[in-house]
């Protein structure tokens, strides 16, 4: 595929462009200069979850135009998206997948030297026609609704994370206080059922991936994300360092070409998608057969970013005490690397 000429981030904030820390070798040559084919590193946090993780899949990867010879791309996996900024802002990640708070936070810290803008939607919350963030509780614990949350032990996998903003909202939407009437534990996603089963917790809020293991014992759907708004909004992102956007724009334009391909690779080959993903991050076929890429997982044909709802979220963070201001997200998100889908 013919790479295309492209003027990029005109649109951004004046003054991001110089970064104060610099890329190395690590990632390689840089777009628009040098002669080499440019690099591109990607990290992501939750296997199959984060679409973008799928990319660390040859089998898969070989289905997109670009990846391997226009350019190359590297995939990590980090532990956490703080750990994934922090790569961003040492030089070796050019592409994150986050969420709303560490977005926002991100931006608001300028927690990489140059800040971050955000390329494209990972996926969307509290859709009407797919899964949203759903707080199971124990059959035997009362616990069927969000008042009932009122002195329980809610579980979750850290606090200050987006799903942490999907509890917070679903217990003041119940008239309670965060701070006061409800106990918030942190336990990792894969742990929560065991523990609503051992006693130790009494409800805990499931992403896709393990809300079938929560339907599977019996327990309760106390609330879901889409009790709590009143439309879907984009919940995980794609991001780019904005000193690789001025420096590796042709690859990140092409990279986004891929994502596109991606999605609909995906959807048009689910039987096949399901058990590579499987078998390359280790996980039982049936649960990953269960959720992902049908009405059980999130809402993923809409990739570009919304700005009216990205900015509205934004602005519900600021009022539910996650970020201390809001600001304008037109300057730290575009759709000018990412093709559309719909």
């Amino acid at each position: 595929m013919t790479q295309r000429s492209t003027n990029r981030r005109t649109f951004l904030k004046s003054g991001t462009a110089a970064a104060a820390v610099g890329l190395t070798g690590i990632t390689g040559c840089l777009g628009g200069g040098g002669g080499g084919t440019s690099s591109l590193t990607l990290a992501f946090t939750v296997p199959v979850e984060n679409l973008g993780s799928l990319f660390d899949i040859p089998d898969i990867r070989d289905q997109v135009s670009n990846a391997g010879d226009a350019y190359e791309l590297s995939v990590t996996r980090n532990e956490s998206t703080p750990d994934s900024l922090n790569s961003m802002a040492a030089g070796e990640v050019d592409l994150a997948l986050l969420t709303t708070v560490s977005y926002g936070s991100a931006v608001r810290e300028e927690a990489v030297p140059g800040n971050i803008s955000m390329i494209s939607t990972d996926f969307w919350d509290a859709h009407s026609e797919w899964y949203g963030f759903t707080i199971f509780s124990g059959p035997d614990t009362g616990v069927t609704e969000p008042a009932d949350l009122e002195g329980a032990n809610v579980a979750l996998n850290s606090q200050g994370t987006g799903v942490h903003a999907v509890v917070r909202k679903a217990i003041t939407s119940a008239g309670l206080d965060p701070e006061n009437d409800v106990n918030i534990v942190e336990i990792p996603f894969p742990s929560i059922t065991s523990a609503i089963n051992d006693g130790r917790v009494d409800a805990g809020i499931y992403p896709a991936l393990f809300a079938g293991g929560a339907r599977a014992e019996g327990f309760n759907e106390v609330v879901a994300s889409q009790d709590l708004w009143d439309e879907a909004y984009p919940f995980a992102y794609t991001v780019a360092s904005n000193d690789s956007l001025d420096n590796k724009s042709e690859a990140i334009e092409l990279f986004g070409e891929d994502l596109a391909e991606l999605v609909e690779y995906s959807y048009d080959n689910r039987s096949e998608v399901v058990s590579l993903a499987a078998e390359h991050f280790e996980l039982p076929e049936p649960v990953v057969d269960g959720f992902f890429l049908n009405n059980n997982d999130y809402y993923r044909q809409d990739i570009n970013v919304n700005m009216d709802r990205l900015q509205s979220t934004m602005d519900e963070l600021v009022e539910m005490g996650f970020l201390e201001d809001t600001f304008d997200v037109t300057e730290y998100a575009t759709n000018d690397y990412v093709p559309s889908i719909n």
